[in-house]
């Protein structure tokens, strides 16, 4: 377990004059990374407070008695979800957070919205993905390439398997022509999606930010010098690139307001005291390089290349770079599921990006074999391999599915018990 901050940069939220860092509940699953937890003390003053004044403490400064507690989480700041956090007022007790808002068991009386994993919330959010297109969130577009990176890549493994399959299917150049270009067009999307995910985890929020405005909750039981107050969603209040319509290209040439200058690349010496620790930037440029060691593979795939490769190069070059980009994605995989984890051992079911993890790992481990099965010469090897790459896709796909909708979800809700 990590449970201290490195010293090369401030801890998230060190800027903020209310939010206190909780020293004991700074966390990680590993020692050899940086805490992926952290949960922060919110104390904010009567005049951070808009609204009715009735119920708020004379003196303007006084602190505000809610008890709020913001929990910060690597992948939520990496993927635009700044500063969940907890708040135990005299109006309501529900856990709360910039994209996460974790509600009571019964909260029905108290009229807080429906969690996501209701059916009428996922209705809503595959709504969206139908129905927006964030151009500006590069965490959307890791989603989207990636999604459509993979449905091509389903597409072209039928092309190499119903020859082998379904004979009576085939048509002219089906697997030599088809098959390459569709493997090209998917490795090219693939390798799109993996410089975004970079970009992505260069320009986290380093600092934290707290996305959300007070509000004085009248409350018919208040204790006078007291304030009551529930939190709105305040999307103008982060610099984040995630953040209303910015847009990354904007930000690239110094948007206004923005918390951090847009980086393309980390400085050394960032990488050397911060990122090489980090284990969302680490899974992410794992991806790259494994989609860019993979594009290799792709690009010999075109027609009139394979024809022309010697035995030798096939085995060496083509079939190598397919089994070592398949095996960096497993790397990428595990430490995206590892992030989300209190600990190396124990799953995280209830988080989205470990699900995320999991069917990208099933994808990796897919096509691993895939690639493997190339330097098989028995009887129905090839078969295999070809079938491979189609399931593998599949859970590909998925799990980009699911990258996609919490892309989109920016302001999630959850059952109070679980864990963080």
């Amino acid at each position: 377990m990590n449970n201290a901050f490195p010293s090369s940069r401030p801890p998230p939220f060190s800027d903020q004059r209310d939010v206190l860092l909780k020293d004991e509940l700074v966390d990680g699953p590993s020692s050899l990374f940086n805490p992926t937890r952290a949960r922060f003390e919110h104390t904010p003053k009567a005049s951070d407070i808009k609204g009715s004044a009735s119920g708020l403490p004379d003196h303007p400064g006084a602190d505000v008695h809610n008890e709020a507690q913001f929990q910060w989480r690597s992948r939520d700041n990496r993927k635009g979800n700044e500063s969940p956090f907890q708040t135990s007022t005299a109006a309501l007790t529900t856990l709360l957070g910039r994209h996460t808002l974790v509600v009571p068991t019964d909260n029905a009386a108290q009229g807080l919205p429906a969690p996501t994993s209701s059916s009428r919330a996922i209705a809503n959010g595959i709504g969206r993905m139908f129905a927006t297109f964030p151009w500006w969130d590069v965490s959307f577009l890791v989603a989207f390439f990636f999604s459509v990176g993979s449905v091509v890549f389903i597409i072209c493994g039928f092309f190499y398997w119903l020859p082998l399959a379904a004979p009576s299917t085939d048509f002219p150049y089906e697997s030599a022509t088809a098959g390459g270009i569709t493997s090209f067009i998917g490795g090219t999307l693939f390798e799109i999606g993996a410089v975004f995910l970079v970009i992505e985890a260069t320009n986290e929020n380093q600092t934290g930010c707290f996305g959300w405005e007070l509000e004085h909750v009248v409350s018919e039981h208040e204790n006078p010098g007291r304030a009551s107050v529930r939190y709105k969603p305040e999307k103008s209040a982060c610099g984040h690139h995630h953040s209303g319509n910015r847009g990354f290209l904007r930000g690239a040439l110094g948007s206004k307001g923005s918390q951090r200058r847009w980086e393309w690349w980390p400085t050394w010496h960032e990488l050397r005291t911060h990122y090489l620790r980090e284990i969302g930037f680490l899974g992410s440029f794992a991806e790259f390089v494994g989609a860019t060691v993979f594009y290799i593979n792709t690009i010999l795939a075109l027609p009139g290349v394979y024809s022309s490769l010697s035995q030798g190069v096939i085995w060496g070059l083509y079939w190598l770079t397919y089994l070592v980009g398949g095996g960096l994605f497993i790397v990428s995989s595990a430490l995206y599921m590892l992030e989300t984890q209190p600990n190396w051992y124990t799953p995280a079911p209830h988080v989205l990006g470990w699900w995320v993890g999991v069917w990208n790992m099933i994808g990796s481990v897919g096509w691993t074999l895939a690639a493997a099965l190339g330097y098989c010469d028995l009887s129905g090897c090839q078969y295999q391999s070809n079938l491979t790459l189609i399931w593998a896709s599949i859970a590909f796909l998925i799990g980009s599915l699911i990258l996609w909708f919490e892309a989109l979800d920016k302001y999630p809700v959850e059952k109070e018990g679980h864990k963080s």
